[in-house]
């Protein structure tokens, strides 16, 4: 017995046309978490009768798209790799394509029609993520924003010159109040409402916070998550410190961690709880702190991989910035005596007694998941950060004569 789709309820076909063609179900999560997502979509059944291309077409028209133009090859691709934004499409198929609501038009003074334009199209979903990397790039590479000028066109792509809602507007339009100090924006199309443009520049002419002020906040909302640790509050503690990352342009992403604006804290500070000491320096134990909280967090919830992964992803990287040696394992001939971990010791490393915290922790997660030779090399290490730990100590002097040396 043949199926005959069309004898459907429209609202049923309705339903499926939209499963097909939206971008929610178009967007598909990246193999690797450094990559960003992907959107497929089967635009098939565009194609298989006109009631049914005139029926769908509305459906993949719903999707809200947003197209970014610029003279410059290789921003496209840092958009792309660098920002993880995901594409829809990209190259000659984005510079044709007309099925946008907004134009981010992005060149410099100088810069203009006379050169080659690059373009790609992205889904409003992830024009937040767009902007921010624009932001944390003017804060990486200070004085990028005032070299560039930035264009944006609002239009509804399929009813000319009908005004676009103002709750859609403000999505459009929010985003680029991260957007700041730039050489020159304007704002064209589609009858943009004064208090919507208003919001915008309002939110472009407040200054980024100085690097101070992003410790500060960082340290506040560290003590808060040590607070909801005490009272056994795990899942605020660990948005507590989250949100205390995000406060120095550190993003926490499942279990990856991505450190944005270097440069931007290469500078003494001038006032405040850290006067006198640099940014970077104070950006560095804060690091440092936050991730030995997130350790004792992960264990006190009985998570010793998460505990294990995430003490084990800073020792590995903090052992490499020290020899040049790139290894996974913590329970090598390598570690052997521990030299770096002496060295580094009495080199006075700002953050010693914290490291020393997330290599005893990342041993009891260890130690927890059955990983014998690798709690015992961390407990030694632990061992060489903290001295004057009593508790350490003990357990550094059992480990050692318990062991099954010779296996």
């Amino acid at each position: 017995m043949s199926f005959r789709f069309l004898e459907l309820p429209a609202e049923i076909r309705d339903q499926i046309y939209h499963e097909i063609l939206s971008c929610n179900n178009a967007r598909h999560p990246p193999a690797d978490d450094d990559d960003p997502a992907s959107y497929h979509f089967d635009l098939a059944i565009l194609r298989t009768n006109r009631q049914i291309h005139h029926e769908s077409k509305k459906a993949f028209q719903d999707n809200i798209f947003v197209k970014i133009t610029t003279p410059w090859s290789e921003s496209i691709d840092h958009i792309s790799s660098d920002g993880r934004v995901p594409m829809i499409t990209v190259g000659p198929a984005a510079e044709s394509f007309k099925s946008f609501h907004l134009w981010v038009w992005i060149d410099a003074p100088g810069v203009g029609a006379r050169e080659t334009a690059y373009s790609m199209v992205i889904s409003l979903d992830d024009l937040p993520a767009f902007t921010l990397m624009w932001r944390f790039s003017n804060l990486t590479h200070g004085g990028l924003n005032p070299h560039l000028r930035l264009k944006l066109i609002l239009q509804d792509p399929h009813v000319p010159d009908r005004k676009i809602p103002k709750a859609l507007q403000m999505r459009l339009l929010q985003p680029f109040g991260l957007v700041k100090s730039l050489h020159s924006f304007s704002l064209h199309g589609a009858m943009v409402l004064p208090s919507v443009e208003e919001a915008l520049r309002k939110e472009q002419a407040t200054p980024e916070p100085l690097p101070e002020e992003c410790l500060e906040t960082a340290t506040t909302l560290k003590d808060a998550g040590n607070k909801s640790l005490q009272a056994k509050d795990y899942p605020t503690a660990l948005q507590y410190y989250t949100d205390a990352f995000a406060a120095i342009h550190i993003t926490v992403s499942g279990r990856k961690r991505y450190v944005h604006a270097d440069g931007y804290y290469d500078r003494e500070i001038t006032s405040g709880t850290y006067t006198g000491q640099r940014s970077d320096y104070v950006r560095l134990m804060l690091r440092v702190k936050l991730v030995a909280n997130f350790i004792q967090t992960y264990l006190k919830m009985e998570k010793w991989e998460e505990a294990r992964f995430w003490g084990k992803r800073s020792i590995v990287l903090f052992r490499t910035s020290l020899t040049g040696r790139v290894a996974e394992d913590l329970d090598g001939d390598f570690d052997k005596d521990w030299v770096w971990a002496k060295n580094s010791a009495g080199m006075g490393f700002p953050a010693k007694d914290d490291m020393g915290k997330i290599l005893y922790r990342t041993a009891l997660a260890s130690r927890e998941l059955g990983y014998e030779k690798e709690d015992l090399n961390l407990i030694q290490a632990a061992a060489i950060y903290l001295p004057n730990d009593p508790i350490v100590q003990a357990e550094k002097k059992k480990k050692v004569d318990d062991y099954d040396w010779f296996g």
